[in-house]
């Protein structure tokens, strides 16, 4: 009798496991991983640019995504992504989190015509491109993802359209996230190498996995300011900003530099009587070979444009802005 009792529990044991199991493939339940860890989530607007209402609902976006999600986070309050690198021990301590999670934005907007037979439309082609990063408490990286969201846009409201891309940009970016496997350890940092280099090392504008024409145009524009400035200047390979922070002393090492320059940019384009009013904001953030933030400077172009080749408006409107960086001071790494 004990025997058939004890062959009964293992089969109904074996039943109801293999029953959950169809359940679970059949509705596509999938279990978050690692999803009650606290995460403390750094805003996208950072301190010192240009006020961007969009920037700053870009946060909400995130975090209220990451509520559905079911995700533990805490806000920082605004704070240089790059410097978030060196202070990340202090962060997770401060807010015992157990990761960092560190988003940036790039947008795009342009002004394009759809002619029919009898008229022709305006309307604004709005791309964002979102880079979702997760940072271990060594301030190394333990996953990052890049998406975009795009959206035409024919309504006045151009800022709505940035917004609604950032919103799809941002749930696919979670989407990445809460699918993303296994989190392995951190790679060991080398010993630090004396800084024994003069150059100034550019980090390329485009971000790996995300190409644009405009962001090559701009790492060249920067590499010609500072070589007319008499400095010795060199573009290192694309490079994710933070892992560059990260292993500042390796690449410092590798270019025969002292410091790290690294760029974003960010235009957009309005129609007006007289042309397309091109808008761009660059920002250059200066990092010694320890991976300290040493300062940032935020330039900003302005070109009106007339013609149908819109990325030569954006070209000119960089070009005007590094125009505006060449007479700010520029913060300099000592050996």
């Amino acid at each position: 009798m004990t025997y058939v009792w004890r062959s009964f529990v293992v089969s109904l044991r074996s039943f109801l496991t293999s029953l959950i199991a169809s359940v679970v493939v059949f509705t596509g339940f999938t279990v978050p991983v690692a999803a009650a860890d606290t995460l403390a989530v750094v805003p996208f607007a950072e301190p010192g640019g240009e006020p961007n209402r969009v920037l700053e609902d870009a946060t909400g976006i995130l975090t209220t995504a990451m509520a559905e999600k079911g995700l533990t986070f805490k806000t920082l309050d605004p704070i240089n992504r790059l410097a978030v690198i060196s202070t990340a021990k202090e962060i997770c301590a401060k807010t015992g989190a157990a990761a960092i999670l560190v988003p940036a934005a790039r947008t795009e907007q342009a002004v394009r015509t759809k002619n029919y037979v009898l008229t022709s439309v305006n309307y604004f082609a709005t791309h964002v491109e979102l880079r979702l990063t997760r940072l271990r408490c060594d301030g190394s990286v333990a996953w990052s993802s890049i998406m975009t969201g795009d959206k035409d846009y024919y309504a006045s409201n151009v800022q709505a359209a940035v917004s609604d891309s950032l919103g799809i940009a941002t749930r696919r970016a979670l989407d990445a996230y809460m699918a993303r496997g296994p989190e392995g350890s951190a790679t060991p940092l080398a010993a630090l190498m004396p800084v024994t280099g003069a150059r100034t090392a550019i980090v390329p504008f485009a971000q790996p996995g995300g190409p644009d024409p405009s962001l090559d145009f701009a790492t060249a524009e920067a590499l010609k300011r500072y070589t007319a400035k008499g400095t010795n200047a060199v573009v290192t390979d694309a490079t994710d900003f933070l892992v560059a922070t990260h292993d500042a002393n390796a690449l410092c090492a590798k270019y025969s530099a002292r410091q790290l320059v690294m760029g974003e940019l960010r235009t957009e384009q309005t129609p007006k009587f007289s042309g397309i009013a091109t808008h761009a904001e660059v920002r250059l953030t200066t990092v010694d070979c320890n991976g300290k933030v040493l300062g940032t400077q935020v330039a900003i172009g302005e070109h009106m444009h007339h013609g149908s080749n819109y990325r030569a408006g954006v070209s000119s409107a960089i070009e005007d802005a590094f125009g505006h960086w060449s007479e700010i001071t520029k913060p300099e790494a000592t050996k």
